[in-house]
């Protein structure tokens, strides 16, 4: 199949001389001009890239944003677009991450806690107590997002190629504060919104049995039930993470056997992530589609670019962004229409025949703009004609992408009166993380490195976070 993938087939500009960079990163997209609607009106883009439409709407999208998260925003993004701060910015962020010191482990130096919190944390993290969370939520919601999708931070990292030895924890308890933190979780978040959880938070012990493929322990498969339980009987929905290579097969394997449980009547409770900067995964998602057709349940996908090149060996992902792009907004494409194409096709054919496609719920985690336009034209072009809409919903990171987030806040407003039923139009959440500072450094150092691997599209969001603070103080005289 990979003949079928190089970029030119897939619509992309031949690339063959760029690397992969990053799974947030976008190409210019002045030709999709003329599909800039947000499922039911203009998705407005600001005019800080030259080859991108100039639409400016009323209000402006950032202007959604509280003055004290503009600002935030506007200096992280000025650091991180800019290479000789952002340097030795990750340098520390490693440092404090990482080191045994204890002046450097901000679990024990105040003044350190204080910076961090107050900037990276705030800036991409909910909170540390129940109650700060809640808060960052509501806040969200006031700005216009549908809600959250909320991550518990903690997890097992290590390093590229190198196995996990057995340590000594205690693995009752290691898979009890997991569980406990799990329940936590899915009791910050209301109906309608998501939980994301990441099975390598439970311990080495845990995360040797994914590597082997093994199935879960008696105390792990409980705390999944009642997690899963929990889900189905308050109306939220789970998305178990992509982790590093090494686990990923046993994850894919757990997540799709609760699927089989609880996925049941055409609602998605559990869903699974598939990361599109991976070789693999075009056949990994159609054999999980067929076992979907086949045994009568709703395949739940969170579509993604990747986030752990830096932890995985390079041959597993495609040579190029173009690529992964390509790849991307194909297997998009193809699960939007519930349609197999030549990048998702099916597993077996009989007669030729393709096999129908199964019930498919969706949630594109992307801060493409020019992925989020593709998958809004072929929702309009579905609504305009009448045919079955997939339960779909868009998601960015707490923190980023904030003029793609606001510009689907203003677009799904723009219809007054419209139910989503009647429109078919998707609801857009942010994603974050919560728990201790310490917890949520491995994630906030994720986010940095992203940041570094995407300068364009970071100096893209800062002109635009700029502009909009150039426009109120201007408004004030």
């Amino acid at each position: 199949m990979k003949h079928l993938l190089r970029p030119r087939l897939l619509g992309a500009p031949s690339l063959s001389h760029t690397r992969y960079l990053h799974r947030t990163s976008h190409a210019p997209n002045s030709h999709l001009a003329g599909a800039t609607s947000i499922d039911n009106t203009a998705l407005q883009t600001p005019d800080t890239h030259p080859s991108r439409p100039s639409i400016t709407p009323t209000p402006p999208p950032l202007s959604l944003l509280a003055l004290p998260t503009l600002i935030r925003s506007y200096l992280i993004s000025a650091i991180s677009a800019t290479p000789i701060l952002l340097t030795p910015s990750l340098w520390i962020l490693s440092l404090l991450a990482h080191s045994k010191s204890p002046f450097w482990q901000v679990e024990h130096n105040r003044l350190l806690h204080y910076i961090v919190k107050k900037t990276i944390y705030a800036q991409f993290c909910a909170g540390e107590t129940p109650s700060e969370v809640k808060q960052t939520a509501t806040e969200l919601r006031k700005t216009g997002y549908q809600g959250v999708v909320l991550n518990y931070a903690k997890e097992l990292v290590f390093d590229k190629g190198a196995p996990i030895q057995q340590t000594k924890h205690d693995e009752a308890k290691d898979i009890e504060d997991w569980h406990r933190g799990l329940l936590k979780t899915v009791n910050l978040v209301n109906h309608g919104d998501y939980a994301a959880l990441k099975f390598s938070g439970a311990g080495p012990s845990v995360v040797q049995r994914l590597i082997g493929k093994l199935p879960p322990t008696a105390a792990v498969s409980l705390a999944m039930k009642e997690v899963c339980d929990h889900a189905q009987n308050t109306g939220i929905k789970l998305l178990w993470d992509a982790e590093q290579n090494a686990v990923q097969p046993g994850i894919d394997q757990w997540t799709l056997d609760l699927q089989r449980e609880y996925n049941r009547d055409g609602v998605a409770v559990v869903y699974g992530t598939y990361q599109a900067y991976a070789i693999s995964t075009p056949q990994l998602l159609a054999q999980h589609l067929a076992i979907a057709h086949r045994e009568g349940f709703t395949l739940g996908v969170k579509l993604v670019r990747g986030a752990y090149m830096g932890s995985d060996p390079r041959r597993l992902f495609w040579g190029t962004k173009a690529e992964t792009d390509g790849v991307h907004d194909k297997i998009a494409e193809a699960l939007i229409r519930k349609e197999w194409n030549e990048v998702l096709s099916p597993i077996e054919e009989t007669d030729r025949q393709k096999p129908a496609f199964p019930n498919v719920n969706l949630v594109l985690a992307t801060h493409n703009h020019e992925s989020v336009r593709k998958a809004v034209a072929i929702r309009q072009e579905q609504r305009r004609t009448g045919q079955e809409l997939i339960d779909l919903s868009y998601a960015q990171l707490m923190g980023m992408a904030d003029d793609l987030g606001t510009e689907l806040i203003l677009a799904g407003r723009s219809s007054p009166g419209a139910t989503q039923a009647k429109t078919g139009s998707s609801k857009t959440f942010k994603y974050t993380a919560w728990g201790s500072v310490r917890e949520c450094l491995t994630y906030l150092l994720r986010r940095a490195e992203e940041n570094k691997g995407s300068l364009g599209r970071t100096r893209i969001g800062r002109l635009a976070l700029g502009k909009e603070l150039r426009r109120r103080l201007l408004s004030r005289f």
